[in-house]
């Protein structure tokens, strides 16, 4: 009987320390950062209707993923 909770509490002990180890490497991971590299182009004089395509590339400067979940024109 007293190794079976020395069993149990065993494997409490166990399963909390790695429930910290997950949280805090979690913690450590950082945050996200969003960087354009040309935040502005200047789409010049253009006639109407004509379609004007421009590609803007976003670098995540951050250690932790970045997670971009909408674009909107401005």
């Amino acid at each position: 009987m007293k190794n079976k909770r020395v069993i149990i509490l065993l494997r409490i002990f166990i399963a909390v320390c790695f429930f910290g180890i997950l949280t805090s490497t979690h913690a450590s991971e950082g945050k996200p950062v969003a960087s354009v590299v040309n935040d502005s182009f200047d789409f010049g004089s253009k006639f109407e209707g004509l379609d004007v395509i421009h590609d803007y590339i976003i670098k995540n400067t951050g250690s932790a993923d970045l997670e971009i979940q909408s674009v909107k024109a401005g």
